[in-house]
């Protein structure tokens, strides 16, 4: 095999052809090593006839002062881009995955409009100003991984850390050099697309997502200035998040993070446009008299037009129930609620807030979730929890409860009364403060006649 290479690069470089690795229809490449490509390009045949195979822990390293390419559908183990100054390997025709990892040394890496994919074990090495992935006419790197309750997780090593208390399930996150929509202006060239396989886990999440760049994607923008902007499937319009409180910034390190989103779609960074058209200081979703009284408070309000109550059986498929008018001009608290007494079949229901300025921009709250329409008699979620418990009660008819909350040791930890209404009663309980561990909650009726019992698991 080595005499049948060998032979074809000879070949090559005599005829005056560009030096090439090429595995033909029907051969077969084994690589039980580090094989090192100096100036040549790497061309898999099209179909399904050449096999290129790997020993553990092989290697292809890209060399040279000159630029070339990888062409066809070729997945690596581990691949080294170690070319001299600016020169870069250009991806053509291409369709593979990175198995292992993608390590920078020099050089650069075109996706030339193709996309990388890093599956569930792949992941980038040492990207750094001078040795990167670019993609001038576009291009994609993608990667999949099962997020539970993940704390600073970068799936592979892409620039899109996420925090969150929850159980996301599979997300695949993609990095683009291109958007299909109008982006941001003074926007950075580099796009994020966060998507579940169950889009119903995409709410709630009280997530923090801190996005990374580098300098020569910032072409003028003044990153001082950056603050996350975000773009729903459904309208293709982006629009800035915050508020400022909630947005930290790190220009050394090139990174920009928000705190508090709840939910994930497609993001990326850009100037800040000034003042949002408004900002919401609460949004909640409570159940009374077998209904789900959504309300809302805003702390600021510049132009703000109207807000349009969203609801959704599923988390992502939205639905306008109904439009209320804005102060429009505010800067005290205002205060906003509307009951939905419709009968929906479905366990749990979805809400969010969509504020529209008189300008047209938009801005939506976090989403909450409700389980007002279940017939279930009681239920206690998340479970496990690490800031906000939830707690829905069905009551034929209405009574005082006394609720208690103890630690695995049996020592009272917190204890509060409620005074529930026919039908259904929902409640919020702050767990943040809470030592992590394992907790009983104790719901007993005021006259001693019924009592339930949960473990609560505080993360």
């Amino acid at each position: 095999m080595k005499r049948y290479v060998f032979a074809i690069l000879l070949l090559c470089l005599f005829t005056g052809v560009k030096a090439q690795l090429y595995v033909q229809s029907g051969a077969t490449l084994y690589i039980g090593g580090i094989i090192t490509l100096h100036n040549e390009d790497l061309i898999r045949s099209p179909g399904a006839g050449p096999v290129i195979s790997y020993a553990p822990g092989s290697n292809v390293m890209f060399t040279g002062n000159a630029d070339n390419t990888i062409n066809g559908n070729i997945d690596f183990l581990n691949i080294e881009i170690a070319k001299e100054g600016t020169h870069q390997v250009s991806l053509l025709g291409y369709n593979g995955e990175v198995q292992r990892q993608l390590v920078f040394t020099s050089g650069l890496l075109n996706l030339n409009n193709q996309t990388l994919r890093l599956g569930n074990t792949g992941a980038l090495m040492n990207e750094n100003e001078n040795s990167r992935i670019i993609g001038s006419t576009g291009g994609v790197v993608q990667t999949t991984l099962t997020l539970n309750q993940p704390t600073d997780v970068n799936p592979g090593n892409i620039g899109a850390a996420i925090t969150s208390g929850k159980n996301l399930g599979e997300v695949v996150i993609s990095r683009t050099y291109m958007d299909p929509y109008p982006v941001p202006s003074n926007s950075i060239k580099r796009y994020y697309s966060i998507h579940f396989t169950d889009p119903a886990n995409d709410n709630d999440l009280d997530a923090t997502l801190r996005l990374s760049y580098f300098d020569a994607e910032l072409s003028g923008t003044d990153e001082t200035r950056l603050v996350h902007w975000k773009r729903e499937d459904a309208s293709g319009t982006w629009m800035q998040q915050g508020p400022t409180a909630n947005i930290t910034r790190n220009t050394g390190e090139d990174w920009v993070q928000l705190t508090h989103t709840g939910s994930l779609s497609n993001w990326t960074l850009a100037e800040s446009s000034g003042a949002l058209p408004v900002e919401f200081s609460v949004f909640n979703v409570a159940c009374a008299d077998n209904a789900a009284v959504i309300s809302w408070q805003t702390a600021t309000e510049i132009n703000t037009d109207h807000f349009e109550v969203q609801r959704s059986v599923n988390g992502a498929d939205w639905t306008t129930i109904a439009t209320q008018r804005a102060a429009g001009q505010s800067s005290t608290l205002q205060d906003y609620s509307y009951t939905d007494r419709a009968q929906v079949s479905s366990p749990k229901l979805f809400y969010r807030i969509l504020s529209v300025d008189i300008d047209g921009r938009k801005k939506y709250t976090e989403t909450k979730s409700s389980a007002c329409g279940s017939t279930e008699n009681w239920q206690v979620w998340p479970n496990p929890v690490q800031q906000q418990l939830y707690i829905r009660l069905t009551a034929e008819r209405a009574y005082k409860t006394s609720m208690q909350l103890f630690d695995n040791k049996g020592t009272l930890v917190r204890q509060w009364q409620r005074s529930l209404v026919r039908g259904i009663n929902q409640f919020t309980v702050d767990m943040q403060d809470l030592a992590a561990g394992t907790y009983h909650l104790i719901i007993i009726r005021y006259d001693n006649r019924e009592q339930k019992s949960v473990e609560i698991i505080k993360q």
